[in-house]
């Protein structure tokens, strides 16, 4: 037989893809590449199919696969529309989630909002309005024009919550004597400590600031908020002027779980930013005073000092560097009044080199400790007549910076009582405003809750735009009303109200408006307010059932009648009467 009848010949019919036939006459060299490729193509996880041709090819072994399919590219009009998709996505509200974030962190809701909440997120991990505490009874509002109107709100639970868990601001104003220490206090009181009028798993750690301009020798009135300490989850320390400090013992002695001290500064809670501040220029009044500029430099070079070292503020090494500067006399006297009431309220063994001082009794080396502890409350009260309104600003602006850089494990809540006794137009007092200002508008990322009372709301226009909340309490001057009238949204609304077409109409209409909420507020009895919140959830549109994004009715340009609750720890701002 002849070799050409011996080959083999090639399959007519296509043997099945998933079968590879042997050959037995195929070269080694090809049978040794396509083993190699198919040990490739196993270790990528693929399992491509391709048959044994049973003839000796003599193209390269890669050709022995079929060519990968392409796929069809796609249509520039199909890419837009997969974007649009999910762009939409982004900016879609799903399921009220957009709704319940708003109502979760609204500084004051009522009780419908509350079980509307807690029926909406039942089966959700997340706490719908994890800490409240009971304000006020709602007893009226902006929307109500007829007495049926009234009269159906009274059948409703008109309870009236501030949000705890949330940080916020709270702008309090009125007359002496209309209630405004008394919602001050209780704001203190749902944020201190558990109590049947709060939800409080968590106290917070809080901080009032207290000036009295009026205190002799013999004693003087004690901040209104050191009344908490006749609760006994209550911590209250009391930091006073070095200068007062047997005068503020005797006016606290009456009060039971309160401890007074000496406020001391440590320097290593001074630090740049902390000295700018002390020196208190405001360029809108004038070019900035030489030695500032020398201050300046210092300070920058003692920081860069301390960038390279890691260490703190050396405040013996500061004093140093400005008796080298070479400042005149009249250059530094400006500058000395301020070192000088600084050092006042600074351990006495870090303002003078104890090395060069003669052996004898040294003062205190150590500061005040302002670790934030929970349920503590720390009142610096700064009533000396050794302190002026200008250095209670300057020492208030420390003490507020050294609070807010501490932990944000404990939240925070900030008072100032009685405001307008110390916030003028001075220098300190527009800085303490600027830091205020600063800290509301970070007041998310610090953890803080902010509450300002004053009689005069013309005391910081800027407070007013920015605060969450506005408390009104009773007053009767009409200049006051200007500064609400400009500078709230709910009175800028209900006050300026005007029509179309008819200007003269409108005028008219809004001189009577004027005329009813001015009225309004000077009818207004002790412990009643017109609270203003635009961002306040008030109620449940279309009953508790509805899901939608305007499910939750907002309080917005409006106002609300509130009586503020009564207080559960001791009352400390009853008038005094003659018998």
């Amino acid at each position: 037989m002849s070799l050409k009848m011996k080959r083999s010949k090639p399959n007519p019919t296509p043997p099945d893809p998933s079968f590879s036939q042997f050959n037995p006459h195929l070269p080694f060299n090809q049978v040794w590449n396509i083993e190699k490729k198919v040990s490739e193509l196993q270790i990528a996880d693929k399992k491509p199919s391709f048959l044994f041709s049973g003839i000796p090819s003599s193209t390269s072994s890669t050709n022995i696969f079929p060519p990968t399919p392409t796929r069809t590219p796609m249509t520039k009009e199909m890419e837009e529309e997969k974007i649009y998709e999910q762009h939409m996505s982004l900016l879609s509200r799903k399921d009220g989630k957009q709704e319940l974030g708003d109502a979760i962190t609204t500084p004051v809701f009522t009780m419908p909002v509350l079980e509307h909440v807690r029926k909406r997120l039942a089966k959700e991990t997340e706490t719908p309005f994890a800490q409240y505490g009971l304000l006020a009874r709602v007893t009226g509002s902006s929307e109500e024009n007829t007495e049926a109107e009234a009269d159906a709100n009274k059948e409703s639970d008109k309870r009236l919550f501030f949000n705890i868990a949330s940080p916020s601001s709270t702008f309090i104003c009125g007359s002496q004597g209309s209630g405004k220490s008394h919602t001050l206090s209780c704001l203190l009181e749902n944020s201190m400590f558990p109590s049947i009028a709060n939800k409080l798993p968590h106290p917070l750690t809080g901080l009032v600031f207290h000036y009295d301009t009026f205190i002799s020798d013999d004693g003087g009135s004690p901040c209104e908020a050191a009344f908490l300490s006749s609760n006994k989850g209550v911590k209250v320390r009391v930091l006073c002027a070095p200068t007062n400090i047997a005068t503020i013992k005797r006016a606290y002695h009456q009060l039971k779980n309160v401890t007074v001290e000496p406020l001391r500064i440590n320097q290593s809670d001074l630090n740049t930013k902390r000295m700018l501040d002390l020196m208190a220029v405001n360029q809108t009044n004038g070019p900035v005073p030489l030695y500032v500029h020398t201050i300046y430099r210092i300070l920058r070079v003692m920081r860069l000092k301390q960038q390279e070292t890691g260490g703190t503020f050396n405040y013996l090494l500061f004093k140093k560097h400005v008796d080298a500067a070479g400042l005149s006399p009249d250059q530094l006297r400006p500058l000395q009044q301020r070192l000088d009431t600084l050092e006042s309220f600074m351990p006495q063994g870090q303002t003078v080199d104890l090395s060069s001082k003669p052996k004898g009794k040294s003062g205190p080396t150590t500061g005040n400790d302002w670790t934030p502890k929970a349920g503590t409350l720390t009142i610096v009260d700064l009533s000396c007549p050794c302190v002026t309104p200008e250095g209670a600003c300057a020492l208030f602006n420390i003490c507020l910076s050294i609070f807010l850089a501490t932990s944000t494990s404990v939240g925070r809540v900030i008072a100032l009582d009685e405001a307008h006794k110390y916030m003028n137009a001075s220098s300190e007092a527009s800085t303490l405003t600027e830091t205020l200002l600063a800290t509301i508008r970070l007041q998310r990322h610090l953890g803080a809750r902010i509450i300002i009372s004053t009689q005069e709301p013309t005391i910081s226009p800027a407070l007013l735009d920015l605060s969450s909340v506005t408390i009104v309490h009773r007053f009767n001057s009409p200049e006051w009303f200007k500064t609400l009238e400009g500078h709230l949204a709910g009175a800028s609304s209900n006050l300026l109200l005007s029509t179309d077409g008819d200007e003269e109409g409108g005028q008219q209409i809004s001189i009577a408006k004027k005329k009813k909420v001015f009225h309004a507020i000077v009818r207004l009895q002790v412990g009643e307010a017109l609270l203003f919140s635009p961002s306040a959830i008030i109620g449940v549109g279309g009953g508790a059932e509805k899901t939608s994004t305007d499910g939750l009715e907002r309080l917005e340009a409006g106002f609300l009648k509130i009586s503020v609750r009564s207080r559960l720890t001791t009352d400390g701002g009853k008038s005094v009467m003659s018998t």
